[in-house]
């Protein structure tokens, strides 16, 4: 009977025991989970090193929705009756994606789907259709595009300038060709010869600018290798443009996917904007190389102060404040569908000319498309949704500025 009793002793410590191992190896496999699947839940990939990836908790940025550029600027809350605007976005301590990695074999997949992407650039969303003549129509509603019938013998000889550039950019001379082009656009009084250059321009800036190819020795642009731990905004910022802009020209499909070595198409900005008041036409330029033209509207009885402007603060799905003079005095939500900003906002701030001093202006998208080429706003410039899309794209905060002329 006492054997009996050691024996059930025995079983008894030994169970104990076998609990306790148990115990400790759910632990530690708890642990290692919890280690392993955390970059998971919390999202994102960042270098640790230069030769290796570690996890990070910042959530990466979809290209598809670009993400307002917070802390650059003071914060404008825009007044007027479409003056609105959006308040800061919280919480958004990274932006622009993840920092570059070194290439994991997990990645490479991901890394090879991101270079062969086709630039995704929001601009009409279509680039201009070709005329009958193999150039493109800006998309300038106001525009006489016929050619004019009074020419004389001096626009005839320009037109011939015009035919022998297109010329030496068709036989691969194409910085050389755009130079003088644009030079020929900055000299000229000629409505329609300006037409005309703008056109062509356009079409260049088409193969040039919005593409992914980089043409030798043009100086706009350079083949840039991105450095361990480097961010897509960081980038950007380096070269004076949105981070959004070199997503698009490079077919970036997502900004958390970049890694350290890959070797990517960038801009040497900034971008700037000419507004024409009495044409109600937006210019958008590369430094000083005309790059495209947008129909715009202005505010009623000249309400859109002349004067050159910075970029203030970028936002997406903006909501609207009204202003203190408005009557409806209602708050209208980010996506609300009448709110009166669209889906942009770029703030102004005005720093010479009339524009000193001006506050609550900006450039933004509209829900009254048909008021496009039309002085139908308190004073802010309106563009259609897709147009304002690419040009909140190239306009960078504190870097880039919009001139507003007679």
């Amino acid at each position: 009977m006492r054997h009996g009793g050691h024996q059930m002793a025995r079983r008894k410590r030994r169970r104990k025991r076998n609990r306790y191992v148990l115990s400790a190896l759910v632990v530690v496999l708890g642990a290692a989970g919890g280690w392993y699947f955390w970059p998971t839940l919390t999202g994102g990939y960042f270098a640790a090193s230069s030769d290796e990836a570690g996890p990070m908790s910042a959530p990466a940025v979809a290209a598809a929705v670009p993400i307002a550029v917070i802390g650059e600027a003071p914060e404008v809350v825009p007044a007027g009756d479409d003056r609105g605007g959006s308040k800061s976005l919280d919480n958004l301590d990274k932006v622009g994606g993840e920092p570059a990695t070194t290439a994991r074999n997990d990645d490479r997949q991901s890394d090879a789907a991101n270079e062969q992407a086709q630039p995704a650039f929001v601009s009409s969303n279509e680039p201009p259709q070709p005329l009958a003549n193999g150039s493109s129509r800006e998309p300038t509603p106001n525009d006489d595009f016929d050619e004019d019938a009074s020419a004389g013998p001096e626009r005839s000889k320009q037109q011939e300038q015009i035919d022998a550039l297109l010329k030496k950019y068709a036989t691969g001379r194409r910085v050389e060709a755009r130079g003088e082009l644009n030079r020929m656009l900055s000299t000229t009084t000629d409505d329609s010869l300006q037409r005309e250059l703008r056109r062509h321009l356009q079409r260049i800036a088409d193969e040039m600018v919005f593409s992914r190819d980089i043409i030798d020795n043009d100086p706009l642009f350079e083949r840039y290798e991105i450095q361990p731990g480097e961010y897509l905004l960081t980038i950007g910022k380096k070269f004076k443009v949105p981070y959004e802009f070199i997503m698009s020209i490079n077919g970036i499909r997502d900004a958390g996917r970049i890694r350290a070595g890959q070797r990517i198409k960038v801009p040497h900005g900034p971008f700037h904007a000419r507004i024409h008041r009495s044409a109600f036409r937006l210019d958008l330029y590369l430094q000083d190389v005309f790059v495209r033209s947008f129909p715009v509207a202005l505010g009623r009885d000249s309400g859109t102060p002349l004067g050159k402007w910075k970029v203030g603060q970028r936002l997406t799905n903006p909501t609207y404040y009204p202003p203190a003079s408005a009557e409806n005095k209602e708050i209208i939500a980010a996506d609300d569908p009448s709110n009166p900003l669209g889906e942009h906002w770029i703030a102004l701030i005005g720093i010479e000319g009339d524009a000193v001093g001006q506050e609550g202006f900006g450039i933004h998208g509209t829900i009254e498309p048909d008021s496009i080429g039309k002085a139908a706003s308190a004073g802010c410039v309106r563009m259609r949704n897709e147009d304002v899309a690419l040009v909140y794209q190239t306009l960078q905060t504190g870097a880039s500025t919009v001139l507003i002329l007679p």
